[in-house]
């Protein structure tokens, strides 16, 4: 070896040497609350209500869908009445009709709105 070679080798073996290390970061546990005893039973008493809502609004739609208009024209009428005592009466069957289609869809929608809010 030469010179130049020898110097090389002895400042590499003077140099300090890189060392790696594996360190281990500390793993984070997930804690998980548990909702109180009575927030508990307020979510039942909830899920109670909206079940219970969600019935009345289906048993409400099938009682409609059983009504049937008659083909004569004067087999149904609609009676609304106000606050105060007011009333309309109408047996025009289109109309009859009209008003059960819209019963129906607002039925439907808010029957819908509950089954989106029954979550557990």
């Amino acid at each position: 070896m030469n010179n130049a070679a020898k110097k090389l080798d002895s400042e590499v073996a003077e140099q300090p040497k890189a060392s790696l290390e594996v360190v281990k970061k500390d793993e984070k546990v997930a804690v998980v609350e548990v909702p109180s005893l009575e927030k508990r039973i307020q979510k039942v008493e909830d899920l109670s209500m909206l079940i219970e809502k969600w019935r009345k609004l289906t048993e409400t739609r099938r009682n409609l869908q059983t009504f049937s208009l008659g083909a004569d024209g004067m087999g149904a009428t609609v009676f609304l009445r106000d606050a105060s005592g007011k009333e309309f009466k109408t047996s025009n069957t289109p109309v009859v009709s009209a008003v059960m289609d819209e019963i129906k869809s607002t039925l439907d929608e808010k029957i819908k709105e509950v089954e989106d809010l029954i979550k557990f």
